[in-house]
């Protein structure tokens, strides 16, 4: 038996793991983490079903109003993104451009978000009795041009310029729709603007009127991501 006031020794040589402490709190550190990410799915899940109660409400509140398929899928990459908001925004920015630049322009959203209509006098682009591009008019071809250029991933804005030959389809004035239409297109091509985007062709109407129709074209649903 030890004396009194003496420790008896430890005669296995074992000592305690200091180490111990530090693996219960990287496990509680870890449970805690998985319960965050339970939690942050099962929340995730009632978003998406959220979602698609709130587009179902829209479509029926605004039947005009083009709502993206994609938007309904949550496991599509593009599903996060805002969708036909930034389609709205690109084509009214194109619809604002024509407006401020041309005061007689008309402009018309067809379809919010798909279809975009501008109307204008030939004269308002091009020199009067030439297919020459006004000096003013340079800067706004510029950015039709970017506009077309810079695409979001999945959809792209194409561009068709149709020339008015009148009514009666008796010969136009020189230089014609036909030739102003072709000096449209390669002015827009030269700038940058991506060929199979630009569309030119004749339709009757009032001699000397232009009809521009912007378009937001998804590419997937395209053959091989180009116009239909």
């Amino acid at each position: 038996m030890a004396a009194p006031g003496h420790r008896k020794p430890d005669l296995s040589g074992s000592r305690p793991n200091p180490n111990n402490g530090s693996i219960v709190l990287l496990l509680s550190l870890f449970l805690l983490l998985l319960v965050f990410f339970i939690v942050l799915n099962a929340q995730s899940v009632q978003t998406a079903q959220r979602v698609r109660t709130v587009l179902v409400s829209l479509e029926r509140s605004f039947p005009a109003f083009y709502i993206d398929p994609r938007l309904r899928e949550p496991a599509d990459p593009l599903a996060s993104r805002a969708g036909t908001v930034f389609a709205v925004q690109r084509l009214d920015g194109l619809g604002n451009l024509f407006a401020t630049a041309i005061a007689v322009a008309k402009v018309d959203s067809v379809t919010p978000g798909r279809l975009l209509e501008v109307r204008l006098p030939a004269d308002e682009l091009f020199l009067p009795g030439t297919a020459e591009l006004r000096p003013d008019r340079i800067g706004l071809i510029d950015r039709v041009a970017d506009a077309l250029l810079q695409n979001r991933p999945g959809e792209r804005i194409e561009l068709d310029a149709l020339l008015s030959i009148g009514l009666a389809g008796g010969p136009s004035q020189p230089p014609g729709p036909v030739v102003r239409a072709g000096a449209l297109a390669r002015l827009l091509v030269a700038d940058g603007a991506p060929a199979d985007a630009v569309t030119v062709g004749i339709e009757r109407g009032a001699p000397g009127a232009v009809r521009l129709l912007f378009s937001l074209r998804v590419t997937d649903d395209l053959p091989g991501g180009g116009r239909r």
